[in-house]
């Protein structure tokens, strides 16, 4: 599946519902806490409900592809379960003009698949913006601590752009900051892929994310201005997907066989998914997508083909 040029990835703008109603939750000021009573793990979400009106409860984390490599949680509403917002901090800080590019980025992807809303002010700071559109969640993107954070609501139907304001303010307004990130979360099955996945960064990965998702293996590796992503997963997961869209893509010329695995396939912009012989997707991009970087993310897909076998 083409995965527009965008900040944050697909995965960050996949977008749902607006709200049907108009009830709003402020945000309230936070009662002192010591540092000492937060959880050395708390999330962003377990930090900022303190802020918030009390309806808010602190969902799933889990880490975000995208530039750069995020970490995310979910705050879900008390009152109405449906009402949730989607929530991730940038693992580090980025520069003025870094955050500048991930905002034209955005009014890009909105340009190219002719969306029917435009990047309007965030009114969370300088710079800030958000997307209100009529028929789909809104999101807003602002900055704290100089380390970018994106609030979507998740599902059709729930939540406002109002509420997503008023978490903004919460977050800017925590007496702690932001929650401290770990530059590099790494596991052993990974590092055989370290050095390819350098070579499509252009230097040192500045940021690692690797985990196990429902018992498959993910690998991130990131900088500033672009990640490198591999996931994988059994059969209905997004990997396999993905797999049947680029093989689909095969018949178009948008796609073509390369040898990796037992079937695999690479798209024109350098998206490649491959199976096991075990029934493992495992699918590999880099975001920004670049034609150029195709011969590369395929020696990168076949550097990691033991860890998936």
């Amino acid at each position: 599946m083409h995965r527009a040029v965008i900040v944050w990835g697909a995965v960050l703008l996949a977008l749902t519902g607006c709200s049907s109603h108009d009830t709003t939750r402020a945000a309230s000021a936070a009662p002192p806490t010591s540092a000492s009573t937060l959880r050395p793990t708390a999330t962003l979400c377990d930090r900022v409900q303190q802020g918030l009106d009390g309806r808010w409860r602190t969902g799933e984390a889990e880490f975000a592809s995208g530039v750069p490599l995020a970490d995310g949680c979910s705050l879900v509403s008390v009152a109405q379960p449906d009402d949730r917002v989607r929530v991730t901090v940038s693992a580090i800080a980025v520069t003025d003009a870094q955050f500048d590019a991930y905002r034209k980025n955005d009014d890009e992807y909105l340009r190219e698949v002719r969306y029917a809303a435009k990047l309007i002010d965030g009114g969370v700071g300088a710079g800030s913006w958000a997307v209100n559109p009529a028929a789909a969640a809104p999101w807003l993107v602002f900055r704290s601590g100089g380390r970018v954070i994106r609030l979507r609501m998740l599902n059709d139907g729930a939540g406002t752009l109002a509420e997503l304001r008023s978490i903004a303010q919460a977050v800017v307004a925590l007496p702690h900051g932001l929650p401290a990130s770990r530059a590099q979360v790494v596991r052993p099955e990974c590092a055989r892929g370290t050095a390819a996945a350098e070579r499509l960064l252009g230097g040192t990965a500045l940021l690692r994310r690797d985990s196990i998702d429902d018992g498959h293996l993910a690998c991130q590796w990131g900088s500033a201005t672009r990640s490198v992503v591999v996931r994988s997963g059994d059969k209905g997961s997004d990997a396999a997907l993905d797999f049947g869209y680029l093989k689909d893509g095969g018949s178009s010329g948008l796609a073509r066989p390369v040898r990796l695995g037992a079937e695999g396939w690479q798209q024109t912009d350098g998206q490649l998914t491959f199976r096991t012989a075990k029934g493992t997707y495992v699918e590999v991009w880099t975001s920004p997508l670049d034609e150029s970087l195709a011969g590369p993310i395929l020696a990168l897909a076949r550097t990691l083909v033991p860890a998936y076998s």
